[in-house]
C-alpha cells in the first residue's frame, strides 16, 4: 500500500522544541520512496529529527523522520506505512488524569508582574478528555491570578507525570478560554497513545482495545 502525495502538500516536522512547516516539491509516494523533496517554510534553524505529521485520506499519520535542510530533503524512518492516529472519525474518551507542562511559543504580555514574551509559563491541570489526535484539560497556572494569555500556540504536556507510565506530548493550541485548554497533538509516541486510551477504557469499566 501506498499514500500519493501531490506537490505543495503541507507536511509538519515536530522536534524536541520546534515545529516547522514543509512543502513536497514533486508529487511522491510514501510507501515507496522514503525521501521526498521539500521546502522548508519559515525558519532558518529547523529540527533535523523529529514527529513528522502527513495527511492522507484516511486522517493524519505521524512517523518518526529525519530532514537535511540544505538538500532540501525528508527522509521517513518507516518499515511500514503506519496508521492514521489522528483519524478523522475518532471519538473522544474521558479521562481524568493529572498533567503539567509549559509554554513553547508565548505572546507579549501586558501588565504588572506578567512574565516576558521570552519567558515560559509553566502550569498544571487535569485532563478532561483525550483521543488520538489531541486532549481537553483544565488548567492552573503556577503564578496567583495568572492566566495562559490567548495566542499561545504549543504547549510541552507531562501526562501523569507521577505514575508509572508518564507521557510526554506537544500540543498545539486550538482554544484557550479561561483555565480549559484544547489542543491537537503535533507529537505523541503511538504506544503512549494506546496507554491514555487503556487508562480511559479502565476508568469507563471498558473492555480493553483488541
Amino acid at each position: 500500500m501506498t499514500i500519493p502525495l501531490p506537490a505543495g502538500t503541507q507536511l509538519i516536522l515536530t522536534g524536541p522544541a520546534q515545529a516547522v512547516e514543509l512543502l513536497t516539491l514533486a508529487a511522491a509516494q510514501v510507501g515507496d520512496q522514503e525521501q521526498i523533496p521539500v521546502l522548508v517554510m519559515g525558519s532558518d534553524a529547523p529540527p533535523q529529527r523529529g514527529m513528522i505529521s502527513v495527511p492522507t485520506p484516511f486522517g493524519v499519520m505521524r512517523t518518526i523522520a529525519a530532514l537535511d535542510a540544505e538538500q532540501g530533503v525528508v527522509t521517513l524512518k518507516m518499515a511500514k506505512i503506519p496508521p492514521a492516529w489522528q483519524r478523522r472519525d475518532a471519538h473522544r474518551m474521558p479521562l481524568a488524569v493529572p498533567l503539567r507542562g509549559t509554554t513553547v511559543s508565548l505572546p507579549a504580555l501586558a501588565g504588572a508582574g506578567a512574565p516576558s514574551s521570552n519567558r515560559p509559563v509553566r502550569f498544571n491541570g487535569t485532563t478532561l478528555d483525550v483521543s488520538p489526535g489531541g486532549l481537553s484539560a483544565s488548567l492552573t497556572v503556577e503564578s496567583d491570578g495568572l492566566r495562559l494569555p490567548p495566542g499561545i500556540r504549543d504547549v510541552f504536556l507531562e501526562i501523569d507525570p507521577f505514575s508509572d507510565h508518564p507521557v510526554a506530548a506537544t500540543l498545539r493550541v486550538v482554544d484557550i478560554r479561561s483555565d480549559r485548554l484544547r489542543g491537537e497533538f503535533e507529537y505523541l509516541q503511538p504506544g503512549d497513545w494506546l496507554h491514555l486510551a487503556k487508562l480511559a477504557r479502565e476508568a469507563a469499566e471498558l473492555p480493553p482495545l483488541d
